[in-house]
């Protein structure tokens, strides 16, 4: 009943946010057929740890679609998007789980489970398999064909990749630093390694300049942008977020210094659409859960602050399908705060 009652003065709060004018409340009967919703419990989503919650009409950002929720709540996970799929793997706490979404019917289904559970893992797509890589899975590599619906071990990493950033440039997947999962001498990687999905093998490739883990990755044309993150390490006493971003060219194997972020964040998302870099939530300083949208434009060199999403969420998970960004999950608590993963998923669509 917390739930409900919290979410109530959250939609009378939007109704009454010009305070200028008297309060303009919704309709009546509305208001009653939301609550009875909201408080009857039971359900598909009563085991999930945050319930969804559908928004009145009328409230979302300019762009932004409210689509059918996941089956339950989610954070730090892989996500992926391939053949008009949209795949869900693992989350906090080294879960096993895997949801699939299907564009076309705005529909949920669940798929094989991961072999190993995983948390703070990457995912990227190539064909029409899903490479999930690392987190707490250590230094293992599990695929996800979409047409057989199965998983089977890739090539094991290198070594241990933890909360690393990822994209696919060419014809080959670049994982960019990550966490050493060492509790005792806690510390990031500016090492960068990279999968050839044609000979399936690793090899190195240069180093960031600054060690980050919980960056952001995406490409555009022949460069991919790391943005944001955190170092040197990833506990609350040893970390802070980083507003830098750094672009590789593969030709050259090298980095240069990128424009900064309008503002450090950390376990935020990253994706490229149309040529431009979309950076979503993450957490800023200590406690500080974001809900900004910055987008960067190559051509002018600079970011520019668009309208908020329409929650505050970091460890979310984000990517592109045609001309849209679809926005998943994540924690609205500061941390790793179990209990507050988010089931909503939306659907961006820039307005210009």
């Amino acid at each position: 009943m917390r739930t409900s009652w919290t979410a109530f003065a959250t939609i009378l709060a939007v109704a009454c946010k010009d305070q200028t004018r008297r309060c303009k409340l919704f309709e009546l009967s509305t208001l009653l057929l939301w609550l009875v919703s909201a408080c009857g419990g039971g359900g598909a989503n009563a085991g999930a740890t945050q319930p969804p919650v559908t928004q009145p009409p009328g409230t979302l950002p300019a762009g932004w679609t409210k689509l059918a929720d996941m089956p339950a709540g989610v954070a730090k996970f892989g996500v992926a998007a391939v053949a008009g799929k949209i795949v869900v793997a693992g989350g906090y706490d080294t879960q096993r789980g895997v949801m699939v979404y299907d564009i076309s019917t705005n529909t949920w289904s669940t798929g094989a489970a991961l072999p190993r559970g995983s948390d703070n893992l990457t995912a990227v797509a190539a064909g029409n398999n899903v490479y999930a890589i690392g987190g707490e899975a250590g230094t293992a590599v599990q695929v996800y064909d979409l047409i057989s619906a199965a998983w089977t071990a890739g090539p094991a990493l290198p070594g241990v990749r933890f909360a690393s950033a990822a994209a696919v440039l060419g014809n080959r997947v670049h994982v960019v630093g990550g966490w050493n999962a060492n509790n005792a001498a806690s510390a990031s990687f500016a090492s960068q390694v990279v999968f050839d999905l044609g000979t399936q093998a690793w090899s190195s490739a240069a180093s960031l300049t600054t060690a980050r883990n919980a960056a952001g990755a995406a490409v555009i044309d022949d460069r991919l942008y790391v943005v944001g993150g955190r170092s040197p390490g990833i506990r609350a006493n040893d970390q802070q977020r980083l507003a830098s971003v750094e672009v590789y060219t593969a030709a050259a194997n090298s980095w240069a210094a990128g424009v900064p972020l309008l503002a450090a964040r950390a376990s935020l998302a990253v994706v490229a659409l149309d040529g431009r870099l979309y950076a979503l939530g993450g957490e800023t300083t200590a406690g500080t859960v974001s809900d900004a949208v910055e987008r960067f434009d190559p051509a002018t060199q600079a970011w520019a602050a668009l309208p908020v999403m329409p929650y505050k969420v970091h460890g979310l998970g984000a990517v592109v399908v045609g001309t849209s960004i679809y926005v998943m999950g994540g924690f609205t608590g500061a941390s790793d705060a179990q209990g507050t993963e988010s089931a909503a998923l939306y659907r961006y669509t820039p307005t210009n």
